[in-house]
């Protein structure tokens, strides 16, 4: 500690004049700190994709509903009106997921001239992994659309078994 002496020295200035020459300075492509605007812009992107992200969960959601209901094999236990009300609803969602995605996707686009190659980067994948969540919803919706179609396909054909005689030509003559 004599070593060091007690005295001290104010390198504020020093420091300040640093921080200064680094704003804006770019180094292996990076774009240092840049306060304000570009900053104003990230978090708006951020808070677009948060809003969508929160949408798709809430989509999932109702496609689970969907999935639950449309799965069920017997008449007396099928919700017709239920099941067309979600199907609406989760078309709307997934059309207005899109467009909101095509829109971050310009947000995106438009901010690319003030952001640095990690910020572009990012951005990039935050819009392709929102894309990747659509798709795979989508393609939940559509197979739960076929497992309803194949399940109302049985259950007409159980109907008509029923209705048309069927059942009496299978029984002993003795019941008849």
């Amino acid at each position: 500690q004599s070593e060091m002496g007690g005295s001290s020295r104010d390198r504020t200035r020093e420091f300040t004049e640093t921080v200064r020459s680094l704003q804006g300075r770019t180094a292996n492509g990076h774009a240092g700190f840049r306060p304000g605007r570009s900053a104003n812009q990230a978090s708006h992107f951020m808070k677009i994709a948060r809003a969508i992200g929160t949408d798709i969960t809430k989509t999932y959601s109702k496609l689970e509903k969907l999935t639950l209901l449309a799965k069920r094999k017997t008449i007396f236990d099928d919700k017709p009106v239920e099941i067309q009300e979600l199907t609406y609803i989760i078309k709307e969602d997934i059309a207005n997921l899109n467009k909101q995605i095509a829109q971050l996707q310009q947000v995106a686009k438009s901010q690319r001239e003030s952001q640095g190659k990690h910020q572009q980067s990012h951005s990039s994948s935050v819009v392709v992994a929102l894309q990747s969540k659509l798709a795979s919803m989508s393609n939940n919706f559509k197979q739960v659309l076929e497992v309803r179609n194949e399940n109302l396909k049985s259950q007409r054909n159980r109907a008509e078994q029923f209705s048309s005689g069927g059942v009496t030509t299978s029984l002993p003559q003795s019941a008849t």
